[in-house]
């Protein structure tokens, strides 16, 4: 390829005409005679749309349209009362108080809000729904019996919403040591040694990846920066905190708690599946297949909480 003689030696004709491409002939020759100027800035990638959903791009496993007839709607989260009613919803069904006040969460959800909407790549997930959540000190080793506990909080909280719907638990006594974290760098195993040192607080984003199968969510994890986290114990605590938003009616989205296995980390996995009148938590073994009306969903931290 032919060179052009001149101090930038590593400049062929074809890269010069490429740029002059790129920026028109016309301006080229009106920067040359002084007439414009021209400022240059880093281009980074948008990881998410206006919708809040993940971009898909370049993923090797199953991704399909989001179905927008299964939807969410953002609860309203202005005032501490507003953060002390879900807080105690959250402890009430529990059975234990998490020490977290609604002053100390709505002050670190604005902080972390700020964190998201400041960095370009990740800004527009916060254009989908956020659920601020506390995630409590673990005082339990085994996943599946901390998760059984937090299952039987999202039954207490779910039927006293709507009284007059039922709650399946087709999990009921197979979840103790038979539920582990996958191994896809999702930082969820840190989340949860982060857990046993104190209750964490963080903002549960439910359906940013809505018609990801649960391979593909677990794929896009490795393009994600550092604090945004595969969900799957936040999905469980966000579902006993905001029932009337994760389970409102048919139309919700089903939801998967990619970043668990069941038994097998190729074979099972876990969700929640809602219809018009009950709630179901069970296994799921379709791991390969997009759903338009299913979704896992990501969880954001102060990255910084590891050091």
């Amino acid at each position: 390829m032919e060179r052009v003689t001149s101090k930038y030696a590593d400049w062929t004709r074809g890269r010069i005409e490429a740029l002059i491409n790129i920026i028109g002939e016309k301006n080229a020759k009106e920067l040359l005679a002084g007439n414009i100027s021209a400022e240059f800035k880093e281009v980074i990638e948008k990881l998410f749309d206006k919708h809040g959903r993940r971009i898909s791009e370049s993923l090797q496993a199953n991704v399909c349209n989001a179905d927008r007839n299964f939807y969410l709607y953002q609860p309203k989260l202005e005032t501490k009362a507003d953060y002390a009613n879900r807080i105690m919803q959250f402890h009430r069904c529990l059975g234990r108080d998490t020490g977290i006040t609604a002053e100390q969460l709505k002050t670190e959800i604005e902080r972390l809000l700020a964190l998201i909407r400041g960095n370009l790549q990740i800004a527009k997930i916060a254009n989908g729904v956020w659920l601020p959540v506390i995630l409590p000190q673990l005082i339990v080793n085994d996943l599946g019996t901390v998760l059984a506990q937090y299952i039987e909080a999202v039954r207490r909280s779910y039927v006293k919403t709507f009284g007059d719907r039922k709650f399946f638990n087709f999990r009921k006594g197979t979840l103790a040591n038979e539920v582990g974290n996958v191994d896809d760098g999702s930082q969820h195993n840190q989340l949860i040694k982060r857990m046993k040192q104190g209750p964490v607080m963080g903002i549960h984003f439910p359906n940013p990846l809505q018609g990801f199968s649960i391979n593909a969510s677990r794929e896009q994890m490795s393009t994600l920066p550092k604090g945004v986290i595969s969900s799957g114990i936040d999905t469980v605590i966000a579902m006993a905190t905001y029932p009337d938003i994760l389970a409102r009616d048919w139309n919700t989205p089903n939801l998967d708690l990619a970043a668990f296995f069941w038994q097998s980390a190729t074979s099972y996995s876990l969700s929640f599946e809602t219809f018009g009148d009950t709630l179901h938590f069970n296994c799921t073994s379709n791991l390969t297949d997009g759903c338009r009306e299913k979704s896992s969903g990501l969880l954001f931290i102060d990255w910084r909480q590891w050091a």
